[in-house]
């Protein structure tokens, strides 16, 4: 009599029948980490200006209000490129899209420090840098685009739709009722969903034109939705396969925005950055 344990017992997940061929997730494979800044080519003595402006936001980052903007129109090209080089790409990028105006934005790879191209409507392009958890224009137009009446409910629903007429619900009441501190989350993923269910979330929240990308162990998606205070927040690992589907109700989710510890970390390297470079 074979009393062998059964080590490779049939599994109950789909897709494994032999638990040695199952179909793992993938680990995470990259991760955006710190890289010293690569200034080869850029002379600091004659981007005097850029090394003066970045020694004057590393200071202003170190004080109680961290908080700032800085135009750069100002700078001359060898000054740009300086200051381009050394704050680099960090992880988070942002797009906001209104009428005819565009903001480009993207996070340096100082914590906090952003880069920031607005586009107007009559094509004048503005470059500036800003420091905080989020760019102040960020929610400002997180409020202004979902200002006008927001999108109504469906009526009737297709054919195939379970959960799409509760979770409507539930997100458009809580929308209503929001107040900082009332934050909530809807995890999509914990609830039988069809594919008629998302289409029917998708086309009644729909998109208002601001949207996020952070980087890590993969992506994290963020989209304004139409109705006030929500947000898609949604998780891909590194092959790019989702693995969390959020709807949260929030002024702005967390994971966008920069901690006090982040900022005060970004002040001390930026400036041991620029010592490194006079020497």
């Amino acid at each position: 009599m074979n009393n062998a344990l059964p080590l490779f017992a049939e599994s109950p997940l789909p897709g494994c029948a032999d638990a040695a061929d199952c179909d793992y997730p993938p680990l995470p494979q990259g991760m955006h980490t710190y890289r010293a800044p690569n200034l080869h080519g850029c002379d600091p003595q004659a981007a005097a200006g850029g090394r003066t402006l970045l020694a004057e936001i590393a200071r202003h980052m170190a004080g109680a209000e961290p908080e700032g903007r800085w135009d750069l129109a100002a700078l001359d090209a060898p000054s740009r490129r300086f200051v381009g080089e050394v704050l680099g790409r960090g992880e988070i990028g942002i797009r906001i899209a209104a009428d005819r105006r565009r903001l480009e934005m993207e996070e340096s790879v100082f914590a906090g420090l952003w880069q920031i191209r607005a586009l107007g409507e009559d094509g004048t392009v503005q470059d500036y840098l800003e420091t905080g958890p989020l760019p102040a224009a960020v929610l400002h137009w997180a409020e202004r685009l979902t200002a006008g009446q927001p999108p109504s409910l469906p009526q009737h629903y297709p054919a195939g739709v379970m959960n799409a007429p509760a979770v409507l619900a539930e997100i458009a009441g809580k929308s209503q009722k929001y107040s900082p501190g009332r934050e909530s989350v809807v995890n999509l993923s914990l609830l039988p969903m069809t594919p008629e269910d998302v289409a029917v979330l998708s086309d009644t929240l729909g998109l208002a034109g601001l949207s996020l990308v952070s980087k890590g162990y993969g992506d994290c998606r963020i989209h304004l939705t139409r109705l006030p205070g929500v947000w898609w927040v949604q998780y891909f690992n590194s092959p790019g396969q989702m693995i969390l589907n959020t709807l949260e109700i929030t002024r702005m989710p967390s994971v966008a925005l920069a901690a006090a510890e982040d900022l005060a970390d970004s002040a001390a390297r930026l400036a041991e950055t620029l010592a490194e470079l006079d020497r």
